[in-house]
């Protein structure tokens, strides 16, 4: 048994949250395993029962703690893995949040995740016991939702460099860097390793994953859209072209990742609730 549920967040959070998601499934006398695969989501997850465990693309593994931050995924990825009774509830950032909100640079974070505690102080540990005592997933997403409003509230504005990427974003990853270093006078060669000092990655790798993202994103939200249209969205040169990245970035091709990615990007999972702060 295993059970999603998701929630939008309020107007005045959106700037920065994706979603919150809720998970619980009942392994039973086996492991369930999931692999991760590119990503520039960043977040705070929060385990209540059961035991989860980090995968590092390296052969480490280590017990999943009660509340840990995570940033964006490049390749090769790992995974997590799950035993006994379930319950995780997690809040999904848009990419680059974790600088305007927690003071937390991405290119600290990518690839990388830490007991949330170490980055977010105590706070985030009388977080977690709110949310533990809650019994309903509407009860949690209000909790999360009165933790953040102070950090919205108090956000940093944008960097230069931080504004070029959410153009990418904005663009669905459909971009010329040249164009974007161009418009922010800067030569490709500055503005390539500022990006990559800043963000984490290269700025090709940037746009390739949010690219990536949105093409997995539309087959998960309309599955009888055939993949060649969803090449022929996002920019892709052609079908193969499209294979090579997700191959690239996720290790398969486009027709089996929807069956093993799960819910590694529950913001396109079909059922979503807007809840309204009170």
């Amino acid at each position: 048994m295993r059970t999603i549920q998701t929630a939008k967040p309020q107007p005045e959070l959106s700037e920065f949250i994706e979603v919150f998601a809720q998970r619980e499934m009942d392994c039973g006398g086996a492991a369930f395993s999931q692999p991760n695969s590119s990503s520039l989501q960043q977040g705070i997850a929060f385990y209540f029962d059961g035991q989860a465990v980090l995968d590092y693309p390296d052969g480490r593994s280590r017990l999943a703690p009660k509340t840990y931050v995570f940033g964006g995924l490049t390749p090769p990825c790992g995974g997590v893995s799950f035993s006994g009774h379930v319950v995780g509830f997690a809040i999904f950032l848009k990419p680059l949040s974790l600088w305007p909100l927690f003071r937390i640079p991405s290119s600290v974070i990518f690839n990388k995740d830490y007991d949330a505690e170490d980055l977010l102080g105590r706070e985030v540990l009388d977080m977690w016991s709110k949310l533990a005592e809650c019994e309903t997933f509407e009860e949690r997403v209000l909790a999360a939702q009165q933790y953040l409003t102070p950090f919205v509230s108090r956000a940093r504005g944008r960097t230069l460099i931080a504004r070029t990427a959410h153009y990418m974003l904005d663009r669905k990853g459909a971009v010329r860097i040249d164009e974007i270093a161009d418009q922010a006078r800067l030569s490709v060669r500055q503005y390539e390793r500022r990006f990559l000092e800043e963000i984490g990655l290269t700025p090709k790798s940037f746009a390739r994953t949010t690219r990536f993202q949105h093409a997995l994103d539309a087959k998960r939200c309309f599955p009888r859209r055939t993949w060649l249209s969803i090449a022929h969205e996002f920019g892709y040169f052609d079908q193969m072209h499209m294979v090579r990245d997700f191959q690239r970035l996720c290790g398969i091709a486009p027709s089996d990742v929807l069956d093993l990615s799960g819910d590694i990007q529950p913001w396109s999972l079909p059922a979503h609730k807007t809840l309204e702060l009170r």
